[in-house]
This record gives C-alpha cells, structure tokens and sequence, in this order.
C-alpha cells in the first residue's frame, strides 16, 4: 500500500539512518533511547520484514482496530484496518451477506512520517479523532 501514499508529510528531522540503529538521549534517564525503544512505549511490537524493504511493526489498538507502521530508512508509512464486519456483527448488524471476515474499514489512502515518534503519536491521534462516528447524531 506504500507506493500509493498521499498526504501530508509530517515534520520533523527525516535523517537517513537506518531504522534499528537511530538513537536518541533521553534527558529523564540518561540513557540512550532507540526509535524501535519508542515505538515498543507506544504498544507497538515488531512485526517482521515489509516486502518493500523496512520493518513492519503493528499496533493492536482494540479487538477491532489494528494499526500498521511501515519503517524504512527515510520514512514511515502508517495505515490501519478496522474489523467492521466483526465489530457490527458483535452489536447485532450486518452489511449485506451474512459473511463478515472480508469486511475491512481501511483508509483510502496510507500517510507518510518523518522517522519521528511525535509524527507517529499525532497520526494515531488523528486516525483515532476520524473514526469517532455517533450514527444516531441529526447532522450526520
């Protein structure tokens, strides 16, 4: 899904190196905090290898929502997927045909970051604001 991504660019440093091997000084302790280090803080587990080059980390948010981040040694690449035939089925409701394992919520398209946890935080936090939806409100 990588190679169709749009969207902003969020800000930050970008540098070239290598995903597993940047670094950064923690003021707090002391130490030497890796973005891998970051991304574990978040919830975020390593999830192997992508096809396009990078490493692949997941987010399991809640039972429904996954969160997907693609890091290569220039970028990220986040996305999500959303089990909305799981997630109506539970509460009683189905979208046409009885059959729920293919019905994914996805975003249209994929959104690039700086090599930056802050760029990460913001997006999830806009991911998260964009999947809040009140079906009963007259607005709609």
């Amino acid at each position: 899904m990588a190679e169709g991504t749009s969207g902003p660019r969020r800000s930050g440093r970008g540098d070239d190196t290598p995903p597993a091997s940047r670094t950064l000084s923690s003021p707090a302790t002391g130490r030497t905090v890796t973005l891998d280090d970051e991304l574990h803080s978040l919830g975020f587990a390593h999830a192997g290898d992508s096809r396009r080059g990078g490493r692949q980390w997941a987010l399991e948010f809640n039972r429904f929502l996954t969160i997907t981040l693609h890091d290569f040694s220039d970028h990220m690449i986040l996305t999500w997927s959303f089990r909305l035939g799981d997630y109506l089925l539970e509460r009683g409701w189905q979208i046409g045909a009885a059959e729920t394992s293919f019905q994914e919520l996805y975003p249209r398209s994929d959104v690039k970051l700086d090599r930056e946890i802050g760029a990460v935080e913001a997006e999830i936090t806009r991911v998260l604001g964009t999947l809040r939806l009140d079906l009963g409100t007259p607005n709609l």
